[in-house]
């Protein structure tokens, strides 16, 4: 739990630390007498890290594939926690056409 909390505030802080790096890099672009950074390519750097990240979070999301979860919920003022059970159904068949019956032939004679 705090390995995932400390991931949290890593990621929540990226964006202020890049903002930091911008500032101390325009800085010193100024005074050397070049331009600043484009905005374009500090957009880029922190799409593609909320992109990682969001990939990184669902990397880490644990899951299982024959579990369903029920969600908590309030039945006559008392709180019933989520609990996880097995499917009845097979998540990895969901899209996947069942097969047609075949028509069974009739025992009476035409």
């Amino acid at each position: 739990m705090a390995g995932r909390l400390l991931f949290e505030l890593v990621i929540f802080s990226l964006p202020f630390l890049v903002f930091g790096l911008y500032l101390l890099a325009t800085r010193s672009a100024v005074d050397a007498g070049q331009r600043k950074w484009p905005v374009q390519l500090l957009f880029a750097i922190g799409l593609a890290l909320a992109t990682i990240a969001w990939f990184v979070m669902i990397a880490l999301e644990p899951r299982d594939r024959g579990m369903c979860i029920e969600p908590e919920r309030v039945e006559n003022s008392v709180v019933i926690p989520a609990r996880s059970y097995p499917c009845e159904h097979r998540p990895q068949d969901v899209g996947v056409p069942r097969p047609r019956p075949e028509a069974q032939p009739s025992d009476a004679p035409n």
